[in-house]
Parts: structure tokens; sequence; C-alpha cells
């Protein structure tokens, strides 16, 4: 399976990227927060239009087959901190794949979105990247970022960018 890789646009990818993110979060019973389709989409809308002129604040990212179809998409921002450090945090919103995907090629794409989330961070000069799941089922999504060489604590995956970079070019064969 082939994959292509590109930024997020407000004109082109928003109805395939809502329609994905409504098929995820129809499998998830969310007790808690009520989602709000029409919020979700000015969120989005947003930050890809802000993306088209500055790409250093979030990055959002789309992955379609040879034939257009959405594979999944990624979301990324920055400027997370804990309260006992001064490093930046590069967090994950999103790893949205379609779920009518082989499980192969599922990991494949959550893979790729790794690899986005690491070369991104790098280039912002990010030094920390958070990944985090709100799935109730999650450990094969927190596998494969131990597999990455993520640190994993629950529900949470931390790296530190350049570390992620090395394992990055390892698991590349670079």
């Amino acid at each position: 399976m082939e994959t292509i890789w590109k930024l997020c646009h407000p004109l082109e990818d928003i109805d395939d990227v809502m329609a994905l993110a409504e098929h995820y979060w129809s499998t998830e019973k969310l007790t808690v927060i009520t989602k709000d389709r029409e919020f979700f989409r000015q969120c989005i809308t947003v930050a890809t239009t802000n993306q088209l002129f500055d790409r250093n604040k979030e990055f959002i990212a789309v992955c379609r087959n040879e034939q257009g179809q959405l594979l999944g998409y990624c979301w990324y921002d920055r400027g997370g901190y804990t309260t006992y450090s001064k490093q930046e945090i590069s967090n994950a919103k999103f790893h949205h794949v379609d779920l009518l995907l082989s499980a192969r090629q599922r990991i494949k794409v959550l893979d790729e979105m790794l690899d986005q989330h690491i070369l991104w961070a790098q280039h912002c000069g990010v030094p920390i990247i958070c990944s985090t799941s709100i799935r109730k089922e999650n450990s094969v999504f927190m596998r494969l970022h131990e597999r990455r060489g993520f640190e994993v604590n629950g529900s949470y995956a931390w790296i530190r960018t350049e570390d992620g970079i090395k394992q990055m070019k390892e698991h590349n064969g670079n």
C-alpha cells in the first residue's frame, strides 16, 4: 500500500477528516465529554488555515492512498509544559486511522504518523514529544510507541525528540 502524506488543507481535506473523526467517535463511548461536531470543524478549519501561513504552531497532516482515499490524519501542537520542567512538549491531539484498513495497514500508517511527529518536533526545536490515548483499548497503540523507543506510562508515551530521530533512522534503515 502506497501512502501519500501532505499537510491538511482547509478547503480540500476537512470533509474527509470530519467523516473519519465521526467514524472514530461512533466507536467510542465517551460519557464525560459531549462531542460537538461543528466546534471540531471550526477548530480544525482554523488550525489548518493558520498552518498555511505558520507551520510552527500546529501540524496537521493527512495520509491518502494512490486513489485519494483518506487513510488517516494526525494533529500535533506545541507549547505544552509540565509544572516541573521548562522543556517544551509537542503533544499529539489526534492519530486517527481508517478502522476498515487491515491491522497491518493501520500499524503502517500509525508508524508513519510517529515519524511525522518526530520530524515536525525536530524542525520546530521542540525537545519532548508526548502521545496519549483516550481509547479504552490502547495496548497495541502503546506497544507501537514502545517499539519506537517511547517511554510508556499508562496511556502516555514520551520520547526526547533527538532520541526519536535516532530511533527513526534505525527503524527506517538509514
